[in-house]
């Protein structure tokens, strides 16, 4: 029996913890930020989320840019164990939402380097 309970409290490898995360605004708006999914720790996935939205200051999600300091709190709505199968239109949102926050962060690098280079050529005329 002791067996029995010890294989009961092993992580299941087929499930995948998925919250529901909300951010709320100093004017009354929110914006959901879901998914976060992660196989065995989600409030990992969620912090460092909010590290990033902090270090950044700005926030893209559809079309919408969020900025951190307007931000009065985040609150956990949900969080759920499910399968892959049933996380699966969850992790089609958070790869949508993921590429767009690259794309964003990767034009504004290029932007800034060539900020950069135009200063460092003005220089030296």
């Amino acid at each position: 029996m002791a067996e029995d309970k010890e294989e009961s409290k092993a992580p299941n490898e087929d499930v995948l913890l998925v919250a529901h995360v909300r951010a709320l605004f100093l004017n009354g708006d929110s914006v959901d930020l879901l998914p976060f999914k992660h196989a065995a720790d989600v409030r990992a996935a969620i912090n460092g989320f909010i590290e990033d939205w902090v270090r950044t200051g700005f926030l893209l999600k559809e079309n919408r840019l969020y900025p951190w300091h307007q931000v009065k709190h985040v609150e956990v709505v949900s969080v759920k164990a499910l399968s892959h199968a049933e996380a699966q239109p969850y992790l089609e949102v958070w790869r949508l939402d993921t590429e767009a926050q690259k794309e964003f962060w990767k034009t504004r690098k290029t932007q800034q380097k060539e900020d950069g280079e135009k200063k460092g050529e003005e220089a030296k005329k």
